[in-house]
Formats: structure tokens, sequence, C-alpha cells
């Protein structure tokens, strides 16, 4: 049986607004934004004033219409809906715009808000929806977008790329967690209101097409500090985003980061299913070095479950399609994946395949290619390497490697980083006491101890 929702009906209490009246603004709201299928009477609002939670677009609806009586905006902990069904907030592929603004609208707010239920933990398995919705989904209609005063013009757009990029660098040198409020306060305060503006078809398209990036990089900053949940509502809704700029390929990124993360969290077979689903849903749209990401993703993936001929296979095909990038017209989100990155994944798969030698290859090369501005990435790559030392039998070698790897991390905000360097030490239980484990141990118990 249901309890009162006691918050809900404080609210309505304080706005003074029956519930005929609440129902009848529903109607209105919903009316004026498209959706002519909802339905709501005072039996509706009783039965959540009741404790049972409301579906679909209604918690929405209801937030901006006891909001606008309160002259406030409010969030669904306010409404006190967090405990029930909105726990998914995010977590649903929408092919309506009008919808995905909304419900990122919300995910920002209820994030900045720190709402708890946002953090709790989302499995691999969930994803499965979403990207089966986002594989069979018609084209997006063209994003006219709104009959709002504001008209998003071409600036606006390259701002919030501008922007995107300035944290994309912050990301990459200090961490997921040095920035990643500030971004969040940047999609609520700059990008809402010009999603939802008025722009032309081909603007509109360029403004979600920034917003999906920008959305999945926040999201990666979750990921980057261990917030696993909170990370997989920013990526499905970056999902959402890039469907309604019609770009599929950039959807298809969204899958590989899903599928990045799955494999991060042992979920193997989801990261695998996720990375095909990327090369599917992109297919005959997808670049060639777009095509040797998704490829690389899979092999991350199957080097994890352990399946060596298929990994093999993947690794190939992503050598052989980033070949082909030289002098292809790439967009511009697909920059990071240069010769530098290519070799790290591909030092990852031998890494977990255990053949040494090749992943030390391919490390080296990862290293020798790649820029001092990404210090996380490097770090990632030495570790590797690192390992794939003491898998030779190198232990010396290995240790002096990892403490390079930890002193250039410096104070790096990334549970990745840590998480990293305390697998590379239980491997090191296997060895003993030995002078060159004391040393490593002693250098990374001060970058476990400040990068947080």
């Amino acid at each position: 049986m249901n309890s009162p929702n006691e918050l809900f009906a404080a609210l309505m209490d304080d706005a003074g607004c029956s519930r005929s009246a609440l129902a009848r603004d529903i109607l209105e709201l919903a009316r004026a934004r498209g959706h002519k299928d909802v339905r709501c009477d005072h039996v509706d609002v009783g039965r959540w004033l009741n404790g049972m939670t409301p579906r679909g677009e209604k918690p929405a609806l209801i937030a901006e219409a006891l909001g606008r009586r309160l002259g406030r905006a409010l969030s669904l902990s306010d409404l006190g809906f967090a405990g029930g069904r909105p726990l998914a907030l995010a977590l649903s592929f929408s092919e309506s715009r009008d919808a995905t603004i909304r419900t990122t609208q919300m995910l920002w707010t209820e994030d900045l808000k720190r709402s708890e239920f946002l953090r709790m933990a989302v499995s691999g398995g969930a994803l499965t929806t979403p990207m089966a919705r986002w594989l069979v989904s018609p084209p997006a209609d063209p994003p006219y977008g709104t009959h709002a005063s504001r008209r998003v013009g071409i600036d606006d757009v390259d701002a919030i790329r501008a922007t995107l990029r300035m944290f994309e660098r912050l990301d990459h040198q200090f961490g997921g967690g040095h920035a990643r409020s500030a971004a969040v306060q940047y999609l609520s305060d700059a990008v809402t209101p010009l999603l939802h503006g008025s722009y032309t078809d081909a603007i509109g398209r360029e403004l979600f097409s920034v917003a999906a990036q920008f959305t999945y990089k926040t999201g990666a900053m979750a990921y980057d500090v261990g917030v696993h949940g909170l990370a997989r509502r920013y990526f499905v809704q970056a999902l959402s985003l890039a469907h309604a700029s019609g770009d599929r390929p950039l959807g298809g990124k969204v899958l590989a980061l899903m599928s990045h993360q799955a494999n991060y969290l042992g979920e193997y077979q989801d990261a695998v299913d996720l990375a095909r689903g990327a090369a599917l849903g992109a297919r005959g749209q997808a670049t060639p070095r777009i095509r040797a990401m998704y490829a690389a993703m899979e092999a991350r993936g199957l080097a994890s479950i352990g399946d060596k001929r298929a990994c093999l296979r993947m690794m190939k095909q992503a050598e052989m399609n980033f070949g082909q990038s030289a002098g292809a017209d790439e967009p511009a989100w697909i920059e990071y994946f240069d010769e530098a990155e290519l070799q790290d994944e591909l030092a990852h798969c031998f890494t977990a395949l255990r053949a040494p030698r090749d992943a030390e290859r391919h490390a080296n090369l990862a290293l020798g290619e790649s820029s001092g501005l990404h210090p996380r990435s490097r770090t990632f790559c030495r570790l590797s390497l690192a390992t794939s030392y003491l898998d030779a039998g190198d232990l010396p070698r290995a240790c002096d490697t990892a403490i390079e790897a930890v002193e250039a991390a410096g104070r790096i905000k990334s549970a990745r980083v840590r998480r990293y360097v305390s697998v590379f030490d239980r491997r090191l239980d296997d060895f003993g006491r030995q002078r060159s484990i004391t040393e490593f141990r002693e250098r990374a118990q001060t970058l476990m101890a400040t990068a947080s």
C-alpha cells in the first residue's frame, strides 16, 4: 500500500491549488507542448497525493505547472517523486525532441541539486532498451525549434562548441572531478535556453549535435570520478540529443562510451553488445576513423571476455579502418581518436589478453605519439606498459614505469586513475617484499591520498 505523499500535498497547499485546478493546468501545458494523448483529472491528482507515482510526461508537467503557481522551479525531489518511478529519470531513449529537452533539463537541474537518487547504481543491462530503441528509430524530424522570441544563430552554437573544448581540456589535464559541476551549470544556464529557442533546420541540427557532445562529455566526467549511475543517465540523454540532430555516427559514439564504461565495470558482454550496436546503427554513415573507434571498443570487450581470436580480428579491423582515414573528411568530435589513442586501445587489449610483448610494443607507440596535454591518458598507458613488464617477469622495470605514471598523474581528480594504480598494486602482492615494490608503494600512497 502506498504512503501519502506529504511533500506534494504541502506544495499544493502552499500554492493554494485544488486537485481540479492542478489537473487543468497540467492539461493546458500538455496541449501547449503537443502532448494530445495526456489525460489528467482530479482523481489522478488524488492518487498521486496518496503515494502513486505519475508516469511518462506527467512528472515534468506537474513540476512545471505547480512551479508556475509557486513562482519557482521544482524538482522531482521537491515533489516527493524521487523515491518512486522517477528513479528511472533520463534512462529512456526518446524520439520526441520536446521530451528530450524536458528530460535533459530536469537531469541537469536534479544534478545541480545533488539529488541522491541520480547516483544510484544502474546496470549495464538497463542500457539495452535505449540502444534497441535508437537502432530501430526512424530519422528525426527537422529540429525547427519553437516559436520563441529567442533566435538561435551559428554564433550561439560556436560559443557552446568553444566552451565544450575548454571543458574537454580541463578534463584531460585535471580529471573529471575538476570542473564537472561547472559543466553542468553551463548546460543548465546557457544551453537550455537555446534548446527552447527558435532556429532553422541547419542551425537546429548543429545545436542538438553540440548539446549531445557536451552532455556525453559531462557524463564521461561523472564516469571518471566513479559516479557511474549518473554517467549512464547523461549518456542516454546524449543518445536522444544525437538522434534529434540526425547524426547517427554521433549516436554510435555515445554507445561506444557506454561500452567503454561497461568494460571498466566488468560488464564485458554488455560492452561488446554496445560497441556492436554503435557500428550497426551508424552503418553506411560512419567515416573510417569513427569505424576504427567502434572496432577498438568491441575489441576491448572481447579481450576482457578472453575471446582472443575475435579480439584480434577486431583489432585488425580497427587498424585497417584507421589507415583509410588519411585525407578523409572526419567530424571534429572524432579528432581525439588519433594514432596515439588507437595504439593505446590496442595496448589495453593485449594487456587483457596477457600478451606482454605486444602490449609493450603498442604502449610504447602510444606514448611516443601522445601529447603532454593528456596526462591522464598517458598515466593509463604507462600503467598498461608497467603491467606488460610485470607479465613478462621484469619486476624492477614494471615498478619504475609505474612510478613514472603516478608521478606524472599529479593531482588528477580521477577515480579511474586511482583504480588503475590499485589494480597494479594488487598484482604486486604475488612478488613478496622487494625494494622496488616498497618504493612504488611509497610514491603511490601520495597520489591515492590527494587525487580525489
